[in-house]
C-alpha cells in the first residue's frame, strides 16, 4: 500500500490483501485503480506465486443507470495476462517479441518506447519482459465505477 492517500480509501484498504487461503482455477481478483475496481478470474496457477489470469465483463443490473450494481461474466475471448508475486505485491508480466520489431513503423517504435522497452535489448535477447505494479486481491472479484469524475 502506497505511503500517499489517494482516491477511494475504501480501495486502499483492500489492495494487496489476500480474502483466500489459497489460489486455485477459478478463483476472483480484483485490481484496484484510483476509485474504480475490475475483476479478474485465475485460469491457471504455476504456484502461488505465478498465475495467469483472464479480465471478466460485467453487466449494469438494476434501473437507476448510476447505481453500481454489475454481474459479472466469464469471457473466455478476453486475454490472458501472466501475474507474477516479488516480495509483497504482484506485477502484470508484459513480453515483446523481437519479431515486433519486423515492422519498423512509428507505431511499433511509439510503443516501444512509452513502455521503457530498450530496443537494443531486444534485439539481443530476442524478447524482453516487463513488470508492472498491480494493486490487486485475491479471492474477491468486483467492478465499480465511480460516476463522480
Amino acid at each position: 500500500m502506497s505511503n500517499v492517500w489517494y482516491g477511494s480509501i475504501n480501495n486502499r484498504l483492500d489492495e494487496n490483501k489476500m480474502f483466500c487461503d489459497e489460489i486455485k482455477v477459478g478463483t476472483l481478483m480484483t485490481e484496484y485503480y484510483y476509485s474504480d475496481r475490475h475483476p479478474y478470474e485465475v485460469v491457471e496457477v504455476t504456484d502461488q506465486k505465478h498465475v495467469k489470469v483472464r479480465a471478466m465483463d460485467h453487466e449494469h443490473v438494476g434501473n437507476i443507470e448510476m447505481d453500481n450494481n454489475w454481474k459479472l461474466v466469464s469471457n473466455e475471448n478476453n486475454t490472458v495476462q501472466e501475474m507474477v508475486k516479488r516480495g509483497d505485491y504482484w506485477y502484470f508480466a508484459q513480453t515483446v517479441y523481437a519479431n515486433i520489431l519486423e515492422n519498423d513503423d512509428v507505431d511499433t517504435k511509439l510503443y516501444l518506447a512509452m513502455n521503457g522497452i530498450d530496443v537494443e535489448k531486444l534485439k539481443k535477447n530476442g524478447k524482453v519482459t516487463k513488470y508492472n505494479r498491480a494493486n490487486v486481491s485475491f479471492g474477491v472479484g468486483e467492478y465499480y465505477y465511480d460516476y463522480e469524475f
